[in-house]
């Protein structure tokens, strides 16, 4: 897998970053994000933009225990670092989005 910066770009390989084999399914992407209304939605529409085959009966939630930030698990058929690239660029550029891994 490569290794993607915050603006989406690739990182400099390392020796020891693990390999993906695509297509992947069940690839998973977490997503932690401040819990404000209309987040969901946004995180939504860009997972079913680059991943339109995704299960939404399949997404995993976890709220912080102050209730400030929510975790969203997605599955996805992962096809190719440039769609995981992409996927990570357009989600990042959302306002609640913290970090996507």
């Amino acid at each position: 897998m490569a290794l993607i910066t915050k603006d989406g770009d690739q990182a400099e390989k390392t020796v020891d970053a693990p390999k993906i084999e695509f297509p992947c399914d069940n690839y998973v992407i977490k997503i932690v994000a401040l819990d404000e209304a209309g987040s969901y939605e946004s995180i939504l529409e860009g997972m079913k933009k680059h991943a339109p085959e995704m299960d939404t009966s399949q997404v995993s939630t976890n709220r912080s225990s102050k209730g400030r930030f929510i975790s969203y698990s997605f599955r996805i058929l992962a096809t190719s670092e440039q769609q995981l690239a992409d996927l990570h660029k357009d989600l990042m550029s959302i306002g609640a989005v913290k970090m996507v891994m």
